[in-house]
């Protein structure tokens, strides 16, 4: 069971947050079984999408964002929980949604990028095995990379910037390690060239100008 306490000591006080979004978990992760697992990482796929869309559409508000944040930290400590229970969380142990919903968590934890690099550890035993998507490597590597200040190695990690001309474009967060070989690498964790996956971005950002509510709306653009 998730409580939302109104005053949790976790987290570092003189934060700006509300208090009664944070999730506070009852029962010891080791003491659930994995029906009850799937059902918190489902819980927290679906809380993530409210929370997020709610801080947009308080044009980023700070008190809205610093509770996503609290509720990220939150998300990431019992993910790390479960993760020293059962590993990572495969489809074939709680299923499809709750194994997208621990990569949700994980790509969110940048406050913590030591347990980062133990999941993305764990990523690629999976994927050498066939259980996970070599994707799922390819965007963590790329995360971490970006927390770490450190040149992106799949060049998944994008924002939209204005270019010389002043259009907001498809822009990398920070810059792309070696790129002349960069489709190379993507072809090996079984992904479209970078050139098509820029158009899918412009192309996903046109439509969110039309329609304002559309997925695109999480997507980081600088200020103008």
């Amino acid at each position: 069971m998730v409580e939302t306490p109104e005053d949790n000591q976790e987290f570092v006080l003189g934060e700006i947050y509300d208090h009664n979004a944070v999730p506070q978990y009852e029962h010891n992760a080791e003491s659930l079984n994995l029906e009850q697992i799937r059902a918190e990482l489902e819980a927290m796929y679906e809380y993530d999408r409210e929370l997020v869309t709610a801080s947009y559409d308080a044009e980023q508000d700070v008190q809205a964002i610093e509770t996503v944040q609290a509720v990220d930290r939150a998300h990431a400590d019992r993910l790390k929980a479960i993760v020293e229970c059962i590993g990572w969380p495969t489809r074939e142990l709680v299923g499809l949604k709750a194994t997208q919903a621990a990569y949700m968590v994980i790509q969110h934890a940048g406050h913590d990028v030591e347990f980062q690099n133990h999941c993305l550890e764990l990523m690629v035993d999976l994927v050498a095995q066939g259980q996970l998507p070599a994707s799922y490597v390819a965007l963590l590597t790329d995360r971490i990379r970006v927390f770490s200040d450190q040149p992106q190695v799949f060049g998944t990690q994008m924002k939209m910037a204005r270019n010389d001309f002043g259009v907001l474009v498809p822009t990398p967060t920070v810059p792309i390690e070696d790129p002349d070989h960069l489709d190379d690498r993507r072809a090996l964790m079984g992904m479209i060239p970078h050139e098509q996956f820029v158009e899918a971005i412009q192309l996903a950002y046109e439509a969110s100008v039309v329609e304002p509510n559309s997925a695109f709306a999480s997507l980081e653009t600088d200020s103008e």
